[in-house]
């Protein structure tokens, strides 16, 4: 969805509409997500309300769709739902100084420019940055054996996993002298 600047009033406006699940996949693939980890089941649903103060423009609402994940730790697929709430201020583009230093309150904002702002890939941003930073089916997941590679959640296996303590080796390997 783009809004023309000269649309976005002092008075709030309320808008609806939907990001479609490809571009959001598309920013989820070549950020800092593993291929395949996060990917939307459905489009993205956006409420948002804007307006502007002064220059800046303010926006805030919520994000709602269905994410499908694969379990960092038994490989399952699962669905999480999303929804979540945003806000974000865009300030206009100030014009770049060769020798200027950027601060901290450079960083906290984010910049336009141009005659129209679009919100899709603003949005998906804000839909990006809610999810979990590491997929899991449940806190308590098990995971896969190390050995035989069975989901310990479905069945327990029998494999050994526990590993000898490797500073007792030389112990081990120690046979008393013979008399």
């Amino acid at each position: 969805m783009k809004i023309r600047l000269e649309d976005i009033l002092e008075e709030p406006t309320e808008a609806n509409f939907s990001a479609t699940a490809e571009a959001v996949n598309e920013r989820l693939a070549e950020g800092r997500h593993e291929a395949g980890e996060f990917r939307l089941g459905n489009a993205l649903a956006v409420d948002v309300r804007y307006y502007r103060a002064g220059e800046d423009l303010y926006f805030d609402g919520s994000l709602a769709s269905t994410v499908r994940a694969s379990c960092a730790r038994c490989l399952g697929e699962y669905r999480l739902p999303l929804k979540t709430p945003f806000q974000f201020v865009l300030a206009p583009a100030a014009p770049q100084e060769a020798d200027h230093e950027l601060v901290a309150d450079d960083l906290a904002l984010s910049y336009f420019s141009g005659t129209e702002i679009d919100l899709e890939p603003l949005c998906s941003e804000q839909a990006i940055l809610a999810l979990p930073t590491r997929a899991l089916c449940s806190e308590d997941c098990k995971g896969l054996c190390p050995v035989c590679g069975n989901d310990r959640n479905a069945s327990p296996c029998r494999c050994e996993t526990a590993q000898p303590d490797p500073r007792w080796a030389a112990l081990r390997e120690w046979k008393p002298p013979a008399s």
